[in-house]
């Protein structure tokens, strides 16, 4: 698994109790969050105000998820050492869409950002699936007549 910088923030931030172990960070099965943690689970429920503020000062959205929270936070660029494979076909194709259509400032990138930023910590195979699933989506947003997002051409390999 690749340990990008998001990564890496959360953990620095994401303190356990005293004798506890350390929270884990995993990957958000949910679309529109990036990670999710455990770490209520170690406060009994809660997050300590220290933490939230940590988070908020950072830029990180969450919302408590049961005994987990969940975390997300925008990224315009992709984060340092996000992703260590080949940029295939799919992504190839992305970043063609990019430099010959208009790029639409109403329609909103986050989600894909998202997808791309979970599936470069999975590895190769799993990047070619999150891009062909933009490809997809993009291509009907330009059948519909709508821009694609504006969305950084370094999260296809430019």
């Amino acid at each position: 698994m690749v340990r990008n910088a998001l990564r890496k923030e959360l953990a620095a931030m994401l303190k356990s109790p005293a004798g506890n172990r350390t929270p884990v960070i995993r990957r958000s099965l949910r679309e529109e969050w990036i990670y999710a943690t455990d770490l209520p689970a170690l406060y009994g429920g809660g997050v300590p105000e220290t933490v939230r503020q940590e988070l908020d000062s950072a830029g990180w959205e969450y919302a408590p998820d049961g005994e987990w929270l969940q975390l997300r936070k925008a990224a315009e660029e992709p984060p340092e050492d996000w992703y260590r494979g080949i940029f295939g076909t799919e992504a190839v194709c992305c970043l063609s869409l990019l430099q010959r259509h208009a790029v639409s400032e109403k329609t909103p990138s986050d989600a894909a950002q998202r997808m791309l930023i979970k599936a470069g910590e999975e590895g190769s195979e799993a990047y070619e699936k999150a891009c062909a699933a933009i490809h997809r989506k993009w291509a009907e947003y330009l059948r519909q007549g709508s821009g694609i997002p504006a969305i950084s051409r370094r999260y296809f390999g430019k």
